[in-house]
């Protein structure tokens, strides 16, 4: 988790390869492989985050599809917000899988006991788009089929289209 001294950014001010780039190269490998993405791992510590942060904002299925329904609510409170959006919640034991995979950074407020997350504003609007269908799913207590299987399902309709 990677934490903010105060709440006076905005997501316009922090960029996801800035995040990345605050972590060691092994912590960041590893977004790419919970993500099921792929860079190089031979490349300097700056151009890694970059093409991290870039795989994972042309990826967003691959990042909601492993969110649960908690973790989507708090992706659609940012998207539903602006640049100056924090989403607040109570300080817990373990961290969300948004901060532990350096989605989001956080304000720790000790004397309320909470997390002030802010999302950077590139990423927010990658997540937008793709939101909707899985935030439904999970409302309605149904499990996202995976980032790999909407891709086959989509060769599958495809090649059923071009046969008719």
């Amino acid at each position: 988790m990677i934490t903010l001294p105060n709440t006076t950014y905005k997501a316009s001010d922090i960029s996801l390869s800035a995040i990345l780039n605050s972590t060691t190269k092994v912590n960041m490998l590893t977004v790419l492989k919970k993500f099921d993405l792929y860079a190089s791992p031979n490349l300097k510590k700056d151009e890694t985050a970059r093409r991290i942060a870039m795989e994972v904002i042309d990826n967003p299925i691959e990042i909601l599809s492993r969110l649960n329904k908690t973790e989507l609510q708090i992706v659609d409170e940012f998207v539903n917000g602006d640049d100056s959006t924090y989403v607040v919640r109570k300080q817990r034991k373990t961290c969300y899988m948004l901060q532990k995979y350096y989605l989001v950074v956080t304000y720790c407020d000790e004397e309320k006991g909470e997390w002030h997350m802010l999302m950077p504003k590139e990423l927010r609007e990658s997540l937008s788009a793709s939101l909707p269908f899985f935030l439904d799913l999970a409302m309605k207590g149904v499990k996202a089929p995976s980032a790999k299987e909407l891709r086959m399902m989509s060769m599958m309709n495809s090649l059923l289209e071009e046969s008719e």
